[in-house]
């Protein structure tokens, strides 16, 4: 199965309960584990003892001597597979352990005797609770699983690293959103505040319940405030901001803040209990009306999270501890805004002058935004290979509209210098000469700003998640642009990558109903595969090989009584497809690429994509040396 979350490892393991159910073989429960990368601690994911999933993540110490520190030994010592055999006082004692961790246990199915059979791959290992000893046969069947699920555990610690970067990249994104909000006039801070508040959200802090600007004017207790609320449990409240003055002395909180603001401490946390809190809550409620009884009868303890920046510090409540996250992002925040803050006290008028150019500039990074959040949704429906090769075309027909806007951009910038210049010299005439050549650029960069708008638009249409519903389609359109897509992919990747490609196309098929989205990956899979072919072939073939790729188009008439078909033929002359392994290519995890370069599970999607999903056919010829051809025939309905 293909993972796109940790989460995942609960369902894999109930898919792996269900399989070794539907070999006949018996089990209590099966659990995963992955070792952090200091070996301190065990991640856990499992079923119950009736194979039920739980979804759920539980944490274990290696240090459990029953089972955990004996897995540990085994996986340490590379060891295929383990015994595990408890009763007495070691069952007792695991058992306890389960409980301590949060494991379900069920007493009423417990016995005298468990025994855990583990089997090693190189992140973990999968683990089966029996209640008697298993046959080697059952043994070495858990060995097959581990060493298949190694592969996807693989392709998964790949994915998180792609997820781990897309994550990071919208944090900038949400920090750039702060700071130019943040470059707006003063009374918009409370806008800043909610704005940092919605990004956290979006970010999934949502344990973070406030989000707060505090402005020292100087050494004084007197500060201004500008914040964003919102309950995280009670979703029907709305959310209220606001800004107030207050003095710190009036509170026991305020006091708190003034002490933390004139030490040398980056960072503190201040518990609000009892009187204490109820003291600041009626304090603000006076203060700033919109907020007066938000919280009702009952004001909840609070523990509020503060981090400096050059005039003040940035706050956040929450109901207790907040994660080692939150704490960078509130750090990355203060730092973000103190820049911005700093920035925005020293504008000039002049910037004014630049700000068609910044829209127009933005309007290309928005669509370079656009561009990346079509690849995520890339990344979670296709593998990571077929992504990369996809993005990396879409980027060369982007990049040439995206070249035209920031070099006007730059030009005109040093336009708007030598205006300022001119006028200041008292050249009237001049500065106005220099004005047509501003107003020139801006067209051209609204040109190509809309040029690229219309490349990500496009791609959109093909890239957004999949809903399932199909449309009327123009096939011919659809193999020609991930064929060029596909090519320019690999260019991108391999600049010694080179091959001929053709199409031929049946101008007289006209649209039929499919899901292109599903489609287009069939496609692009297969004019990978053939590039790849190609490309291998010439690695290992004497001068006058020219490698050649080809995708034709048929409409093919109805049989009496029958359905007329359309077929999409993807054709290369590379070194064909072994007869010995001919009947295999459509099952899941076969291969013939090297470790690392496939998942063996391309042209099994495709072909459950075209059968199933579309009530299609896929079929492949093919001859050793001579090169292979893959045909896609698809209803006319």
């Amino acid at each position: 199965m293909a993972m796109q979350k940790s989460n995942d490892l609960s369902t894999a393991a109930f898919v792996l309960f269900q399989q070794f159910k539907g070999l006949g073989e018996e089990a209590e429960r099966i659990f995963i584990a992955t070792f952090d990368d200091d070996e301190r601690w065990v991640d856990l994911w499992g079923t119950n003892q009736g194979g039920n999933q739980l979804n759920k993540l539980f944490r274990a110490p290696v240090s459990e001597p029953t089972v955990i520190s004996k897995i540990i030994t085994a996986w340490k010592a590379k060891a295929k597979s383990v015994v595990i055999d408890l009763t007495g006082d070691e069952l007792n004692k695991y058992v306890s352990f389960l409980k301590g961790v949060g494991i379900p246990v069920i007493e009423g199915v417990m016995s005298d005797r468990r025994v855990q059979t583990i089997a090693c791959f190189s992140k973990g290992v999968i683990g089966l609770t029996t209640h008697e000893p298993r046959p080697q046969e059952s043994i070495q069947l858990l060995e097959r699983f581990a060493g298949v699920f190694d592969l996807t555990y693989t392709r998964f610690l790949d994915l998180t690293v792609a997820e781990t970067k897309a994550h990071e990249a919208r944090i900038e994104v949400a920090l750039e959103r702060v700071r130019a909000r943040a470059m707006q006039q003063p009374e918009e801070l409370k806008d800043v505040a909610q704005v940092l508040r919605n990004e956290m959200g979006l970010l999934g802090v949502e344990e973070l319940e406030t989000s707060s600007i505090y402005i020292h004017p100087d050494n004084s207790e007197k500060v201004e405030c500008w914040y964003a609320l919102k309950d995280p449990v009670a979703t029907e409240k709305r959310m209220v901001s606001d800004h107030f003055e207050l003095n710190l002395n009036d509170t026991w909180v305020g006091r708190e803040m003034q002490k933390f603001y004139t030490s040398n401490e980056k960072q503190t946390s201040i518990v609000m209990q009892g009187a204490n809190r109820r003291e600041w809550i009626d304090y603000c409620y006076k203060h700033s009306p919109v907020f007066s009884g938000f919280y009702g009868e009952t004001i909840p303890d609070r523990t509020y999270h503060l981090y400096k920046f050059s005039h003040g510090y940035i706050g956040a409540a929450a109901p207790g501890e907040i994660s080692n996250e939150s704490w960078r992002l509130l750090d990355r925040a203060a730092s973000v805004f103190s820049l911005a803050y700093s920035r925005f006290k020293d504008l000039s008028q002049a910037r004014i002058d630049l700000v068609k150019l910044k829209e127009e500039k933005k309007r290309a990074e928005d669509a370079l935004t656009d561009l990346q959040a079509a690849q995520k949704q890339l990344v979670q429906a296709e593998k990571m290979a077929s992504l990369g090769e996809l993005t990396a075309g879409i980027a060369h027909e982007i990049q040439n509209p995206l070249n035209f806007v920031n070099n006007f951009s730059d030009v005109s910038n040093e336009l708007l210098d030598e205006m300022k210049a001119e006028l200041e010299k008292g050249n009237a005439e001049e500065a106005k000469l220099i004005a047509v050549d501003v107003k020139e650029n801006l067209e051209k960069i609204l040109h190509h700003g809309k040029r690229a708008d219309a490349i990500v638009k496009g791609m959109l249409q093909h890239s957004r998640t999949n809903t399932g519903q199909k449309e009327p389609t123009d096939i011919n359109v659809l193999a020609e642009e991930y064929l060029r897509l596909a090519y320019h992919g690999l260019r991108a990747k391999d600049k010694f990558f080179n091959a001929k490609f053709e199409t031929h196309l049946d101008p007289s098929i006209t649209k039929i109903n499919i899901v292109p989205q599903e489609i287009g990956r069939v496609i692009l899979n297969l004019i990978n595969n053939s590039f790849y072919a190609v490309s291998e072939k010439k690695r290992t073939v004497s001068n006058g090989y020219e490698p050649m790729v080809t995708v034709s188009t048929k409409a093919v008439k109805p049989s009496l009584g029958g359905l007329g078909v359309v077929e999409i033929k993807v054709g290369d002359n590379g070194n064909g497809i072994p007869q010995k392994v001919l009947d295999k290519i459509f099952q899941p995890f076969f291969t013939t690429k090297p470790t690392g370069q496939g998942t063996g599970l391309g042209l099994s999607l495709s072909y459950d994509i075209v059968t199933k999903g579309h009530d299609g056919e896929i079929k492949v010829e093919t001859k050793e040396g001579e090169g292979s051809a893959f045909t896609i025939s698809l209803p006319m309905k």
